[in-house]
């Protein structure tokens, strides 16, 4: 019966907006003659006050509120009304600049398990102290002061959710639900301003404080667990009661994106991660962890999406059960990282320390972050265009008597759109920096400290880097060209640069042989993995010497996010050696497509784990796996395939997630779309119902090879 309100929620927030509508604010015209950062806090101070509480019979949690209609900037993820940002939007997001780059999103993670266990008071002990630090800097102190008036104004909400539920809680006839509007009235007088000492006062804590960075919520399973190991061992709470909470607190977490919304249906927002190291080198996965897994399967909602990081000392055991939750899992919800590679990557490319890189989140659609920073990415590029431009050289490449020479030329291609990436990748960062951002500070490590706002370098951990789409395809040109060109000479260069430029028109039947005798990667192949070890090295030689304008050193990733930049960049993309045609889309993520993996899923996640992720590839990395129906839903073959993840991840492989819809079934979705409403596929990073794809996004996922 418990579990039946939390359905009813669920489903009513699949029909409508279920938070009070916001209420717009006439503010003092005066204020025009304060700074920028005091409008802004000031102005987002009054909005606060005036906007209605959360306050409904199916709920035991209230503290939702959307900041949109504030006329002043908001939160960091969504950056509405940040004036800079929007500019840099319209000129920028999702335009296609010389078939090489184009502006993306950021991610953040607030540092929940900091306001749990020292409450919004402690971010104001901050203030003072680097008030006293910055006594001669005006700027900063006059930062601080926004700061405060943004902290202060988030206690004085909880204070109005107090109010309002202990005045409903005097006029309610019903005993059991006056005791719980008093207990919500409770939590609200502590948290988030204090500390929060039981559970329920954490969870509760975490939702007033959503709105101000609605991203993901980071590590909640360490933030969470001293409390709920607490609450169990005093009697004060069931695991069962534990779930119901739970289950509460993801529907109000997914409910944020309102079903209006064209994200809606997609499950990225509020990605965050269970289980991976701790600081002690002991793997981390609790039953708090369990639980948490447990209680989203059993509610039907989008979001939150949730990863487990899997580490060497994780028990195979957790592994399936993790695997049979996404398995079993209709959303869609579930997805797997390896610790191994990317502890060592943020180390050795990022710089930090053992202890800081274990407590690393994913975040988005799978980029990596720390609870208390941001997430430095939002560049997605063209890796095929230097090898465009490498065909262009023509004189050059007939002169190559081996791979080794036509592969410096190549290089030389790479190294050059490798320096104008960074370079976008810099001043994209200064357009966002221009924003001077207050809002969601306090939910971020470093910017009291530093005095100096999150999107201008002011958090204490800095991580970001880029996305590359086509790298399959660079991978397999290169093969094809060495394998055909240079060692089994069946075609010579000025042939194949000819083909190439016909579309393939010139010579169809040398394209048959490629597609047929290729040796392209995703095969266990000693060439392909080979060349793709060799270019994934390149990559991080070539851009390691970068570190953007706040010392970010880049990660790479793979994923083309909610945006289809594959297909776009390979709209603008002419014929590849793979045996592309011109126009085609380019494959998201790492991994294989159209029938060119064939030796299976063991051989395909072989040379997936072999493309040395811990200097490359640690950043938002997608491997997108279609495996046949049988070999999940038959328990014997299912142990198989958890084996066979398991055995990927031992050997360096560093992210996995699964499909295993039939192609027939998706062929009848294309065909009869009102039938296959309850489809949901992995796209890239992210989940969402395969009819709801745009037709480019739903022939990539048919052009996956189905692993058997």
């Amino acid at each position: 019966m418990v579990m039946n309100r939390i359905h009813k929620l669920a489903a009513l927030s699949k029909e409508r907006d279920i938070l009070p509508k916001s209420v717009t604010v006439e503010y003092d015209p005066m204020d025009l003659a304060l700074s920028d950062v005091m409008i802004n806090a000031k102005r987002m101070a009054e909005y606060l006050s005036a906007q209605p509480v959360y306050l409904t019979n199916e709920n035991r949690f209230t503290g939702m509120v959307r900041l949109h209609k504030a006329e002043v900037p908001a939160d960091l993820f969504q950056r509405v009304n940040h004036p800079y940002f929007k500019r840099t939007r319209e000129q920028f997001y999702r335009k296609y600049f010389n078939n090489l780059v184009t502006f993306e999103w950021q991610h953040a993670a607030p540092n929940y398990k900091y306001i749990i266990e020292n409450g919004i008071e402690g971010r104001l002990t901050e203030i003072i102290e680097a008030k006293a630090r910055f006594a001669e800097d005006p700027e900063k102190i006059e930062y601080l002061n926004a700061v405060e008036i943004i902290c202060k104004a988030v206690i004085d909400w909880s204070e109005k959710c107090a109010n309002a539920h202990e005045d409903a809680a005097k006029g309610c006839t019903d005993s059991v639900r006056t005791e719980e509007l008093y207990a919500i009235a409770t939590a609200c007088r502590r948290v988030p301003r204090q500390k929060a000492t039981t559970f329920y006062e954490g969870l509760q804590s975490i939702l007033t404080c959503f709105p101000f960075l609605p991203d993901s919520v980071g590590l909640i399973d360490r933030a969470l667990w001293p409390l709920y190991k607490q609450d169990i061992e005093q009697g004060r709470m069931t695991r069962e009661q534990a779930g119901v909470m739970l289950a509460e607190f993801f529907v109000m977490l997914s409910n944020f994106t309102p079903c209006t919304s064209p994200n809606a249906d997609r499950t990225a927002e509020c990605h965050f991660a269970i289980g991976g190291y701790t600081e002690e080198m002991e793997d981390g996965f609790t039953d708090l962890s369990k639980l948490m897994a447990e209680t989203l399967l059993q509610i039907d909602t989008r979001r939150p999406a949730m990863s487990l990081r899997w580490t060497k000392k994780t028990p195979y055991e957790v592994l399936k059960f993790m695997l049979d939750c996404e398995r079993k899992d209709v959303n869609k919800r579930f997805a797997f990282v390896n610790d191994e590679p990317r502890i060592e990557a943020l180390m050795n490319i990022c710089e930090l320390s053992r202890s800081q890189a274990v407590k690393y989140t994913m975040v988005g659609c799978n980029e990596p972050s720390f609870p208390g920073t941001v997430w430095l990415g939002g560049l997605t590029c063209n890796a095929v265009r230097s090898l465009l431009n490498t065909f262009k050289r023509r004189k050059e490449l007939l002169a190559c008597e081996n791979f080794e020479q036509f592969y410096a030329v190549y290089r030389d291609e790479l190294a050059k759109d490798m320096a104008e990436i960074m370079n976008y990748s810099v001043a994209f960062n200064k357009m966002r920096a221009k924003d001077n951002h207050v809002v969601s500070a306090f939910l971020l490590d470093g910017c009291i400290q530093n005095a100096i706002a999150p999107n201008r370098g002011g958090c204490e951990v800095k991580i970001g880097g880029f996305n590359l789409m086509g790298v399959t395809c660079v991978i397999d040109s290169l093969s094809i060209i060495k394998q055909f060109v240079f060692e089994e000479k069946r075609v010579d260069m000025a042939h194949l640069l000819d083909v190439l430029q016909s579309n393939w028109a010139a010579d169809p039947d040398l394209r048959t042989q490629i597609l047929k005798q290729g040796r392209f990667f995703g095969n266990s192949d000693p060439l392909s993995d080979e060349m793709a070890r060799r270019f994934t090295t390149e990559l991080h030689d070539m851009t390691q010497p970068y570190a953007d304008k706040i010392g970010v050193h880049p990660l790479i990733g793979t994923l083309a996010g909610y945006n289809p930049h594959h297909m776009n960049f390979g709209a603008q993309t002419a014929a590849t050696p793979d045996g592309r045609y011109d126009g085609d889309g380019l494959m998201v993520g790492v991994g294989q497509a159209g029938g060119r993996d064939r030796s299976g899923l063991a051989a395909l996640l072989k040379s997936v784990a072999q493309m040395n992720p811990s200097g490359i590839l640690c950043g938002p990395n997608v491997c997108n796996v279609l495996i046949d129906e049988v070999l999940i839903r038959n328990d014997d073959y299912f142990d198989t395939v958890c084996r066979t993840i398991e055995q990927y991840f031992r050997i360096g492989g560093i992210h996995i997630q699964l499909n295993y819809v039939s192609k027939e079934e998706l062929l009848a979705a294309r065909k009869d779309p009102g039938t296959h409403q309850n489809l949901r596929v992995r796209v890239s990073g992210y989940s969402t119902s395969f009819v709801l794809l745009p037709d480019s996004h739903q022939q990539e996922i048919l052009n996956r090879t189905v692993q058997k």
